[in-house]
């Protein structure tokens, strides 16, 4: 089911630097990201204004869905601008390791990226919430040229439940109803769970890993990814 192999030209167009967090603008306007890990910002390639059909793939067009977890209901749904303080406060209940993982390095200052990443201008995010509201996990599909990042962080105290495989499906489906053929997972080596999710997704994968940083690209299918309504370990 997967396809290992390396692509050197990645190494031009996806420098693996942990600060070098590239995150498009949709509409030919260059962007800037706060790096949070150290280092200067990084104006990054606009995305090609043309050939998408842009709303399969901004927030506010799905419709939340119900999950269950382990007998507790949790919905799924888009995620914007509104839920900054929220996703803050998710950020807040994160072990610095989890964090580690999903940003490559100590966090900084989660707020001023959550600022990009929840901006539909530059992507499309989910997020799990509980009954009372609480964001428990956030994905992100973040436009890259032809392609587009898949980055997600789901709390400590809910991994391991399937909940950061279903928002990768979800956001491959999204990607794919926006022209995009390929999506990928930048990660440190170590992220056994990452991986693990990624394969699972039923898609060819390329691996390629250097200093310890680990990029996976998931060509996606012409058909639906299978999508679960109900998650479990």
């Amino acid at each position: 089911m997967t396809a290992s192999r390396t692509r050197p030209e990645r190494l031009w167009h996806r420098p693996f630097r942990r600060s070098d967090r590239r995150c498009a603008a949709p509409d030919g306007q260059a962007t800037r990201l706060p790096a949070l890990t150290g280092g200067p910002f990084r104006s990054a390639r606009p995305y090609p204004p043309v050939d998408r059909p842009r709303a399969a793939a901004e927030p506010g067009r799905e419709v939340p869905s119900p999950l269950s977890v382990d007998g507790t209901e949790l919905v799924l749904r888009p995620a914007g601008p509104t839920d900054r303080a929220e996703a803050l406060a998710m950020h807040g209940r994160c072990s610095p390791a989890s964090l580690r993982l999903r940003y490559h390095g100590p966090v900084r200052d989660a707020g001023r990226y959550l600022d990009h990443l929840l901006d539909a201008r530059h992507g499309h995010s989910l997020a799990v919430t509980a009954a009372d509201g609480r964001i428990v996990a956030l994905g992100h599909l973040m436009w890259d040229d032809g392609e587009a990042e898949l980055a997600v962080l789901v709390e400590d105290a809910w991994q391991r439940r399937g909940l950061g495989l279903e928002l990768l499906r979800r956001l491959s489906t999204a990607a794919r109803a926006a022209g995009v053929g390929s999506v990928y997972a930048m990660t440190h080596a170590s992220n056994t769970g990452l991986i693990a999710a990624m394969r699972r997704l039923a898609a060819p994968l390329d691996f390629h890993a250097e200093d310890g940083t680990l990029v996976i690209t998931a060509t996606l299918a012409s058909g639906e990814p299978t999508a679960c309504a109900r998650l479990s370990r």
